[in-house]
């Protein structure tokens, strides 16, 4: 029986993973019907989603220079830095970024 439910949650994970995003991502969420959003980035600041076990910061400034060359500025990374375990559970790691001229 112990092993039914091991396998049961493993199948579980599974499951729930292959829906999940792993690539880095920007974190832009917002709420339905509503303007503003509720992520973490902003045009000033943007937040980068990723996993350091899967990819390095380097993926991560590349997402964040891409938001910010939309407004003509480059990405510098933020004196807040890098904070683990505050974003989603296969993209953990949150790095942030600063748009500046």
């Amino acid at each position: 029986m112990d092993k039914a439910y091991r396998i049961a949650g493993i199948c579980a994970f599974l499951f729930l993973a292959a829906c999940a995003e792993v690539r880095p991502f920007i974190d832009t969420r917002k709420e339905a019907g509503q303007v503003a959003p509720v992520g973490r980035s902003t045009p000033d600041r943007i937040a980068v989603c990723y996993n350091p076990l899967w990819h390095k910061q380097e993926a991560a400034r590349k997402l964040a220079d891409a938001a910010c060359v939309k407004t003509n500025r480059r990405a510098v990374f933020d004196a807040d830095g890098t904070k683990y375990f505050t974003c989603r559970l296969l993209t953990p790691s949150v790095a942030f970024y600063d748009c500046i001229k």
